[in-house]
């Protein structure tokens, strides 16, 4: 699976990340990585409207800031708390609601016709580590954790830093919720 991952390091340091507008200026988008046929990003809700169609992609969506978002989508209501996936067309017509202030949400895109995706929100724990293998993300949400790639030491995270599965398998511990994102090929 192709990707614009830096293959050199597991972090990717969402500060660093550039941002861009999205919508009719309904916030900012940072994009974490991409690959043929999926992509993963964090956006900003600022303000109600409608999200961007993605004809032939399916979508996830997480809220990962803010208190509720309402999606409404082909024309049927969800509401939407922090840290809970919800899985839907990228064909859908869907319009967001924000009934107490804006959100940020982590968004999953995979075209359905070559590529799978999953996201699980996971709690984290300093004896048991989370490990990532090759086409998987794991990005930190609330809380504190460290890294460890390649058998060095351990590096810190901070909120919204994603660490990149690999073949070596970085592990994850510490305290708190981390998405798991997984992207795989259909055959």
């Amino acid at each position: 699976m192709t990707s614009t991952v830096n293959a050199a390091s597991p972090i990717i340091r969402f500060p660093e990340l550039p941002s861009v507008p999205w919508g009719k200026n309904n916030g900012r988008v940072k994009e974490i990585a991409s690959g043929t046929g999926w992509r993963l990003s964090v956006a900003s809700i600022d303000k109600p409207g409608a999200f961007t169609a993605f004809p032939g992609m399916d979508r996830i969506t997480v809220p990962v800031e803010g208190e509720l978002l309402v999606l409404t989508v082909d024309g049927a209501e969800h509401g939407m708390e922090k840290f809970r996936p919800f899985r839907y067309s990228g064909d859908s017509a869907v319009e967001a609601a924000l009934p107490t202030g804006p959100v940020t949400v982590l968004n999953t895109l995979a075209d359905r016709t070559t590529t799978g995706a999953a996201v699980m929100v996971a709690e984290l724990s300093k004896k048991n580590p989370q490990t990532l293998g090759s086409g998987q993300f794991l990005v930190l949400l609330h809380g504190s954790a460290t890294v460890t790639a390649d058998g060095g030491t351990a590096t810190a995270l901070e909120p919204l830093d994603t660490v990149v599965g690999a073949d070596e398998r970085p592990s994850v511990l510490g305290r708190g919720f981390a998405a798991v994102v997984s992207f795989y090929d259909l055959d």
